[in-house]
Parts: structure tokens; C-alpha cells; sequence
């Protein structure tokens, strides 16, 4: 086995995007895990997809994310390639609508939002060796996949410099 057939056994195309591809999943996974215990404004909003804790989904999604990362060679490479062109970049669509229903309900999470970097480093970072229309179609099916089956809830804010006051 050349030097070049061992350096290509991980997704990404140079040393840092191997790498990258290999930490970012579990930089996104440590960050779903410490979400759970998070006591700030990330304890006001609450989403799933289809029935299933965004939590999860985002854990599962980091696990495939870098177990796939090992099989882009091999007799399923192609495939694999493919596959991963469509859950980077359905990520992507969902991130922008995750972070879109932030912005309406004006409650920011700020696991959320790395996690959404770390999926947008992602999307960067493969975005050469992707098939521009499948990325397209995987962005707009996963908009419209969240549109229908997402369900979030934001506890109402209080203003609480206002109790108290005689207008």
C-alpha cells in the first residue's frame, strides 16, 4: 500500500480537513451531551423532529457523520460519498432553519449555534467533492422535511427590570 492510498482513508482532501472531518463530529457530540445539563437560555427551548429529542437526532447525526468518515474507500467509496454529501448538507438546511426559529422566537442557544458552526465547518470543508444538485436537493428537502415534522417549544420570557415600577 502506497503512502497516498493510506493518507486517503478518511473523508477530506488534505491533513486538516481529514482532521477536521474526523473532530468535528465528536466536538458536536460532547456539545448534544452537554446540552443536556445546560441551564441557561438552552433550558427555555425544546424541539423534535418527528417525535425524537433534537438531542438525539444531533447525536446520532455526529455518530453516522463520523463513522462515515472511515468508509469513503473501499467498494461502497462511491456511495459513501454520496451519502455523506446528503446528510452534510441536509444538516445545513436544517441548521438555517433551527437557527431561523431562534431568531423568530428571540431565544439563542449557544450549544445550539456551535453545534450549527460545527456543521457549517463541515458543509465548508467537503463542499469541493460534492455534486452541487444533490446538495441543493438535500438542502430544500431537509427545510421542508423540518417544516413539516419539527416541533419546538421556547418558555415565554419575562421582562423582570419591570416589576415592581409604577409607570
Amino acid at each position: 500500500m502506497g503512502k497516498e492510498q493510506r493518507n486517503m482513508k478518511v473523508a477530506g482532501k488534505g491533513i486538516v480537513a481529514k482532521g477536521l472531518n474526523l473532530l468535528l463530529p465528536l466536538v458536536g457530540i460532547t456539545l448534544m451531551a452537554v446540552y443536556e445539563y445546560c441551564d441557561t437560555s438552552c433550558s427555555f427551548i425544546k424541539g423534535s423532529f418527528m417525535g425524537i429529542d433534537l438531542k438525539w437526532v444531533g447525536i446520532i447525526y455526529m455518530i453516522v457523520l463520523f463513522a462515515s468518515a472511515f468508509a469513503v474507500r473501499g467498494p461502497f467509496g462511491g456511495m459513501t460519498i454520496h451519502f455523506r454529501t446528503i446528510i452534510i448538507s441536509a444538516a445545513v438546511g436544517v441548521e438555517f432553519f433551527l437557527i431561523g426559529w431562534q431568531i423568530v422566537k428571540d431565544i439563542y442557544c449557544p450549544f445550539c449555534l456551535a453545534f450549527s458552526l460545527c456543521v457549517f465547518i463541515l458543509f465548508a470543508i467537503n463542499f469541493a467533492s460534492m455534486k452541487k444538485k444533490l446538495v441543493l436537493a438535500s438542502m430544500v428537502a431537509a427545510v421542508i422535511g423540518f417544516a413539516l415534522f419539527f416541533e419546538g417549544q421556547a418558555a415565554p420570557r419575562f421582562d423582570l427590570s419591570r416589576v415592581g415600577r409604577v409607570l
